[in-house]
């Protein structure tokens, strides 16, 4: 081979290895104030149940998630809310969406909601308004921690603690969200 071709070869392996986190889905930062303002809808609850579907014209693959509503901060909720989003697997096919969010039944969470058609809703700022629940072990003290997908790239968001701990207790968090003065009850 002579070194021309060697160096476009070479070069060519390292823009592939380079362009390996390109499949990183971008969006733009939203503050928990701005998902406060922006949501119809925000909820403590827990995964109930999750199924995929193919929507009417056999064109895209949908997964729905119902969260049984235990508290409701924002808007009119009820018992259960219902969320779409794209993406899932149906039979043998899957279709994926980078940056969409994974549920797990019985999952606590904080959600900040938009309407999404009649009687369902959908994950504010695509993936940025679900947060996990944590409960401190001694005390049961909620806590919410960020639970944005890892293949996605908020553009604008402030950089991570120092100490890498990035939660903070449900009530501060919602209280500041939603611009409510105070703090935990």
């Amino acid at each position: 081979m002579n070194p021309r071709a060697i160096r476009v070869f070479a070069l060519g392996v390292v823009a592939c290895v380079l362009s390996s986190g390109a499949f990183a889905t971008q969006i733009l930062y939203r503050s928990p104030r701005q998902l406060g303002t922006e949501s119809a809808l925000v909820v403590r609850g827990t995964v109930s149940a999750t199924r995929s579907f193919w929507n009417d014209s056999h064109t895209k693959i949908l997964t729905e998630v119902v969260v049984r509503v235990d508290e409701t901060y924002k808007g009119a909720g009820g018992e259960s809310v219902r969320l779409l989003q794209l993406g899932g697997t149906v039979d043998p096919v899957k279709m994926t969406v980078h940056g969409a969010l994974q549920w797990r039944q019985q999952e606590e969470v904080l959600l900040f909601l938009e309407p999404y058609s009649t009687g369902s809703y959908q994950v504010s700022g695509f993936s940025q308004g679900k947060f996990a629940i944590e409960r401190d072990v001694a005390s049961g003290k909620a806590y919410v921690r960020d639970a944005t997908p890892s293949d996605s790239e908020r553009i604008g968001a402030p950089a991570v603690q120092a100490n890498g701990d990035d939660r903070v207790s449900l009530q501060q968090f919602v209280d500041q969200a939603l611009g409510r003065t105070g703090g935990a009850r």
